[in-house]
């Protein structure tokens, strides 16, 4: 019974985000199919002029967040209301390496931590201005739950690895680890 309501939650975890974005989209492109009703009639079907005009806005909002003005006011936002919904935080470090990253470098940095007389797979959230490393050593199989170190900066490698990868091979009880960690050493070598 408890493994069956593990894989519920599990399930529900991956379906139901998906779901509400989903439904965020199709609730859009509805508004959207409304608004571009008068205009469908010259222009085609009120679906394909409705998806249309959503790549259209969404290639606008992109110009203008990435413009001088658009990022003053994604920061100010972010901080006077994302920074407060609970999780934001880390979805924006699990998510560095997309849009939202500040000039382009990634967040959440997979790595080997050297703890007692082995390497750990870790991932360096922050640094110190003294050079130590804030890392987070994840649990296996689920890598959202560990503990968090500080450690000398000489007391971690980093891997050259794609993060959703590396954290698949955590949560696979470290299949997969081995051939990244391999793969890594011989292009160092």
């Amino acid at each position: 019974m408890r493994t069956l309501r593990r894989a519920l939650l599990d399930g529900a975890m991956v379906v139901l985000p998906l779901g509400a974005v989903a439904l965020l989209v199709l609730g859009i492109v509805h508004k959207l199919q409304e608004a571009a009703d008068p205009l469908s009639r010259h222009y085609g079907h009120p679906a394909i002029v409705a998806v249309v005009l959503l790549v259209v806005l969404c290639l606008l909002i992109g110009v203008l967040v990435r413009s001088a003005p658009g990022g003053w006011a994604r920061r100010r936002l972010e901080g006077a209301l994302f920074e407060r919904i609970p999780g934001y935080r880390l979805v924006k470090a699990f998510s560095g390496d997309g849009p939202l990253a500040e000039g382009g470098a990634r967040a959440l940095k997979p790595a080997l931590a050297e703890i007692e007389d082995g390497l750990c797979p870790a991932f360096v959230m922050d640094t110190f201005a003294d050079g130590r490393l804030l890392v987070f050593v994840p649990g296996s199989p689920a890598p959202m739950s560990g503990a968090l170190y500080v450690f000398a900066a000489d007391r971690v490698r980093y891997l050259d690895v794609p993060l959703l990868p590396f954290m698949k091979a955590i949560s696979s009880w470290g299949l997969g680890l081995r051939e990244m960690i391999e793969a890594e050493e011989a292009r160092q070598a």
